[in-house]
């Protein structure tokens, strides 16, 4: 009677802890799903800044079980809900991410300003948060040399978000980096030009 009686209070002080883990849990996978995202966003926003240390901590360590990919897709736009400043390093992290299959979404470059939105969930979350994710953003440009996608992001980020110091002076520079690399180019292709002996030259 007495290991019994022991055995049903381990039992009734672990509900509390194994119930908040199994509906922790299946909210990461509804964060994570295309098709029960919104709804999970939505419960996330009604709940405010109590649920943000839960999401943080995804961001370090994923549940067990849930696509990493499409969890950090879900978080991004929780986080660019509830306007959360604490995830803008995992936001620029993650800036270039897209929100589907690397192979559903090509060329998102050379799409219209609201298909890229669409498509990269980090960015606008970070537009969401406003002026000091556009801030954090070219700070993180200036640390460390970024790949072309995210610098493409990190570009749009700071152009969508006005009234911030500093701002038109990263985008002059990123202008002037432009033009550099085009003068470079072409200079570039009129040598090859020219050091053809005759004849159009190759590939051209």
């Amino acid at each position: 009677m007495r290991i019994l009686a022991v055995t049903l209070a381990v039992a009734m002080n672990c509900l509390p802890v194994c119930a908040r883990g199994a509906a922790e849990q299946s909210l990461a996978h509804e964060l994570a799903g295309d098709g029960t995202r919104e709804n999970a966003v939505a419960k996330i926003v009604a709940r405010g800044s109590s649920v943000v240390p839960l999401l943080l901590s995804w961001t370090r360590k994923p549940p067990a079980d849930v696509n990493e990919h499409d969890l950090n897709v879900g978080l991004a736009d929780a986080f660019g809900r509830l306007k959360t400043k604490e995830a803008i390093p995992f936001l620029i992290k993650n800036i270039s991410m897209k929100r589907g299959a690397l192979d559903d979404t090509p060329n998102t470059w050379l799409k219209v300003p609201e298909v890229i939105e669409r498509r990269l969930p980090a960015v606008v979350a970070l537009i969401q948060i406003g002026p000091e994710a556009s801030e954090a953003v070219m700070r993180a440009s200036w640390q460390r040399p970024m790949v072309d996608d995210a610098m493409l992001a990190a570009i749009f980020v700071v152009s969508r978000i006005p009234n911030v110091p500093g701002a038109r002076r990263f985008l002059s520079s990123a202008l002037s980096g432009a033009n550099l690399q085009m003068f470079w180019a072409q200079e570039g292709i009129d040598f090859l030009d020219r050091s053809q002996p005759s004849g159009p030259a190759p590939g051209r």
